[in-house]
C-alpha cells in the first residue's frame, strides 16, 4: 500500500510540472521585443556585408548549424536555417535591406511553430566604428516555451549572436 502511493505521487509530479509550465506560461504575454547592442570598432558597412552573408553565418555563429539557399519569397531572400538545439529547420527571410544601416529577417512560411517574429539590425555609425543594436520581435505561442524563454535567459540567443558577430571582427565587447 505504502509503495503504491509513493508509485501515483512519482506519477503525479511530472503532470503537475506540465500543467504548472502551461497555466504559468498562459499567464505571460505572447508578443515581447527585446534590444541588446555592441560597440565594435568596425566601419558600418565591413558588418552588414558580414551579416548580408547569411549562408557563412554557420562558420562565425554558434547557435547556426545550417544555411541552405530557398527560392525568393515575394522578390526576398529566402533560406532554411537549422538552429542548435531545435529538430526542425526554420524558413527564414529577409524582409528589409538597406545597406549599410539595417537588416531585418522574419521567420516565415513554417507551419506548426510556436516561435515567430523578426531580429531587426540597426547599425549606427560612431566615431569608433559603429553601434549594431539587435531587436527581437517576436510571438511565442507555446505557453510552456515563454516560460522556458524566461528562465533560460530571454535575451541569451541575442546575447551570444552579437558576441559571435564581435569575435568574427577580433573583439570582444560587453553586450547592453
Amino acid at each position: 500500500m505504502k509503495a503504491m502511493k509513493w508509485i501515483l505521487i512519482a506519477a503525479a509530479v511530472p503532470v503537475v510540472l506540465v500543467l504548472l509550465l502551461f497555466l504559468v506560461g498562459a499567464l505571460m504575454p505572447k508578443r515581447h521585443t527585446y534590444t541588446r547592442a555592441v560597440q565594435l570598432r568596425q566601419p558600418p558597412d565591413a558588418v552588414f556585408s558580414l551579416l548580408a552573408d547569411v549562408e557563412n553565418m554557420p562558420k562565425w555563429s554558434r547557435n547556426v548549424v545550417a544555411v541552405e539557399k530557398l527560392p525568393p519569397v515575394d522578390g526576398h531572400e529566402a533560406t532554411r536555417q537549422t538552429i542548435k538545439g531545435s529538430s526542425q529547420p526554420m524558413t527564414i527571410i529577409t524582409t528589409e535591406s538597406m545597406r549599410p544601416s539595417r537588416l531585418v529577417r522574419t521567420i516565415g512560411g513554417d507551419k506548426h511553430t510556436f516561435f515567430s517574429g523578426s531580429w531587426i539590425y540597426d547599425i549606427t555609425p560612431t566615431p569608433e566604428g559603429c553601434q549594431v543594436r539587435l531587436t527581437e520581435d517576436a510571438e511565442i505561442t507555446m505557453p510552456p516555451f515563454r516560460v522556458m524563454a524566461k528562465l533560460f535567459g530571454a535575451t541569451k540567443y541575442l546575447d551570444e549572436h552579437l558576441l559571435d558577430l564581435a569575435a568574427k571582427f577580433g573583439e570582444s565587447p560587453a553586450v547592453q
